[in-house]
Formats: C-alpha cells, structure tokens, sequence
C-alpha cells in the first residue's frame, strides 16, 4: 500500500502541548482511540505536513478538515494503483483550472472513486508529445491517407494543443490525462447531499 499524509494533529487549545505526527491512513480503531485520547471537548487542528508526493494539493485543501474523512481519503489514495494516481492528479487539475482554489475532501474523496474514469496517456508532457502521440496511434488528428511525407513538416504541438483544448485533457507529473466518463459523486452526495453537485463538471 502506497502512503496517504503526514498529518499533525493537536487540539485546538492555544496552550495545548498535546500534539501528535501521524500517518495516514491508519485503521479506524486506532483513529477512534487517537481522537479520544487528544479530545478536550473541543475539535482537533489537523494540518498535512507531508502530501507524499502529492505537492499540487498543497494549498488547495480546506483549513478546517475532519480527520475521519481525510483519513478516508488517505485510505482510498493510497490503494491507488500508478496510472490510478495520474488520473486522480488530473481530475484535481481540471478543478483547479475552473477556478476552483479549494476543494472539500468529500470533493477530493469522489475525484479519488472517479480515478477509472480517465484515460492517462503515461510519459505525456507537452501538447508536441501529446500531437505524437494521437498522430503515432491513429486517432482521428489528421486527414487519413496523407503522404509519408507529410509526417515529416506536421505541427505536432498545435496538434496536440488542439486536441487537449477540446478535450478539456491536463498534463499531469505522470503523463497526459483526460476525462471520458461521468465523475463518481457517491460520497459527496450520500454524505451531503444533492447541495454538492454544484461541483460536478
């Protein structure tokens, strides 16, 4: 299993010195009695410390998290295969590049469910790789029976930029992603309600 967070964790007292450096995730028992041993009668801080290579949420998660639900989260990251983990980094940069600066975890938690619903070009990086690529597997870019030479003067980066533009896809740290079916907003809504759908793409 692959990590989730770092997180610290204390209570919310400014005088506290009761603090705990914790990873997530870690099994509900353990939680139940961690949170029961920091309790005051007030709610816990918890900030992330260590993203586990997962920089681009950094800034993006709300300051106010329940630590049950991140550690949801963390358990449903880190059961991630690889190409799993691309498409959830993708789906949080299409979020990101609506406008969206923060995003809840019961959010983060439907875009982790929803990792099957992408397609992860690995090793993509740029709209050039990106035109070389649809070009090299015969998706439909071009005109079909071009000369061989052709190929040759081809602009493969306005290629793939307009595909990438169409398609609404993303450059991730793990190759290019695009989205082909409809989100998995279970948790958002089981847990929410249909409030949450505003989200939804």
């Amino acid at each position: 299993m692959n990590k989730g967070f770092i997180v610290y964790v204390s209570p919310l007292e400014m005088d506290s010195v009761d603090h705990r450096l914790v990873e997530l995730p870690m099994e509900q028992e353990k939680l139940d009695a961690l949170q029961l041993e920091l309790n005051t009668g007030s709610p816990l801080y918890t900030e992330v410390s260590d993203f586990c290579g997962r920089e681009y949420l950094k800034e993006h998660m709300p300051e106010d998290m329940d630590l049950t639900e991140l550690n949801l989260l963390a358990k449903k990251l880190a059961s991630l295969e690889p190409v799993q983990e691309a498409a959830f980094e993708g789906l949080v940069r299409m979020d990101l590049d609506k406008g969206t600066m923060e995003l809840p975890l019961c959010r983060l938690i439907d875009l982790a469910n929803s990792a099957d619903c992408c397609h992860v070009a690995p090793g993509v990086g740029n709209d050039e790789q990106l035109g070389h690529f649809y070009v090299d597997n015969d998706f439909p870019v071009i005109p079909p029976g071009l000369p061989e030479e052709v190929y040759e003067v081809l602009d493969y980066a306005a290629i793939g930029r307009k595909a990438r533009m169409e398609e609404g896809g993303v450059f991730t740290s793990e190759g290019y992603v695009v989205q082909h079916t409809d989100l998995d907003v279970s948790y958002s809504q089981s847990h929410y309600g249909p409030q949450m759908e505003v989200m939804s793409p």
